[in-house]
This record gives structure tokens, C-alpha cells and sequence, in this order.
């Protein structure tokens, strides 16, 4: 009985030492690897509609064309983050008011940068190169847009996606030739704060000044 017993204890032993971490293991880098999966194909399914736009909104007026840019924006891009990292500490010190006033002054800010590049987008190709799991939640996906007529150079992208609240694979921020777009309008967004003690009513006079 006790040999039994003891055979018993063994096995199950040998099951958590030594199985069950190389079944942890199996299923943990499947998931992983769904994940990367699906994050090209969300940075593939973004550009394709942005070049489909970029053709189909030459004949809408500025206004269509804007809610169009403004509803593909909302679906890949978390703006929720966005506004946090662009504004650092001071984000508590806003109002629900102001925040909401802050994120659409953003989103706005987006829109025009993407209305600026639409004709241009719409003859270039994307080319997706690899992608990595970063920790537990970030995900980053490299990518290069390619003149097809060898009239431009190359230019190397990198995404940063993450799980939003809802569990839906979101873009967080977006570095071009290195050059991080949240780094960059954090930087801006802090000298204004900083130098008005975090007042959001010029920071957000500021932005309605540049339409």
C-alpha cells in the first residue's frame, strides 16, 4: 500500500515539475502568437481602409471627409491613452469636461494630419516585417511604407498596440523613422501646461486657435 502510495505521489509530482509547466508553456506561446497574428492584421485591415478612404473621399466635401477620417480613427486608436500620455500628471487636475474637450481637440489634431497624407498614402504600399510581444500587455509591430516607383524612400514604421478596457487590441502610439508621435505632442503639450500651471483652458485655447 504504501509502495502504491508512494508511486502515486511520484507521478503526480513528475505531472507538476515537469508537464504541466511544458503545457503552460505550449498554450501561453500559442496564445502569444495569436495575438501577433491578429495585430498585423488589425495594422493591415487600418491601411487598407485608409487607402480605400483616401480614394473614395476625393469627392466628398471637407465635412464627410473629416467623419470618415474621424470614425477609422475612433475604431484602431486608443485616444483614451493618447490624451493620458500627452498630458502626464496634469491629466488628473482636468475636468471630465476638459478631458472630453482635450480628447476631441486630439482626435481633431489626427484627422488633419491624416487629410494631409491622404493622396500621398494612396499610391504607396505597406509592408509588414515582424512583430514582438513587449511584456505582458504591449505589443510591437514594424513595418515599412514603399514608394512602388523608387520615387521616394522607404520609411520605417512601428506600432504599439495594446488590450483596451473592452479587451480589444488597440494602437497606442506610432513611431515614424524612430520618431514617437505621443513623445512629440507630449513634449508640446507639457510646455504649455507646465508654463500656465496646468491650466487645460490654454492648453484647449491653444488648439482652437490652430483651426
Amino acid at each position: 500500500m504504501r509502495s502504491f502510495y508512494n508511486k502515486f505521489k511520484i507521478k503526480d509530482l513528475l505531472y507538476f515539475v515537469l508537464i504541466l509547466p511544458i503545457s503552460i508553456t505550449l498554450i501561453s506561446n500559442g496564445a502569444c502568437a495569436d495575438k501577433l497574428e491578429k495585430s498585423n492584421t488589425i495594422i493591415q485591415e487600418m491601411i487598407s481602409k485608409a487607402k480605400v478612404n483616401a480614394i473614395e473621399t476625393l469627392k466628398l466635401d471637407q465635412n464627410e471627409k473629416s467623419l470618415r477620417i474621424s470614425s477609422l480613427i475612433k475604431e484602431y486608436i486608443n485616444l483614451n491613452f493618447m490624451a493620458k500620455a500627452t498630458t502626464g500628471s496634469f491629466w488628473k487636475k482636468a475636468t471630465v469636461l476638459q478631458r472630453e474637450r482635450y480628447k476631441n481637440a486630439l482626435l481633431q489634431e489626427i484627422v488633419k494630419t491624416v487629410e494631409d497624407h491622404l493622396n500621398t498614402l494612396s499610391t504607396l504600399n505597406y509592408i509588414s516585417t515582424d512583430s514582438e510581444l513587449r511584456g505582458k500587455k504591449l505589443i510591437y509591430v514594424r513595418g515599412r511604407i514603399e514608394d512602388p516607383n523608387n520615387n521616394k524612400p522607404p520609411v520605417n514604421l512601428l506600432w504599439k498596440l495594446a488590450t483596451n478596457n473592452e479587451g480589444n487590441l488597440q494602437i497606442l502610439d506610432l513611431e515614424i523613422e524612430g520618431i514617437s508621435l505621443v513623445s512629440s505632442h507630449k513634449a508640446e503639450t507639457m510646455t504649455i501646461l507646465r508654463k500656465n500651471k496646468g491650466d487645460f483652458e490654454v492648453l484647449l485655447d491653444k488648439y482652437n486657435k490652430k483651426k
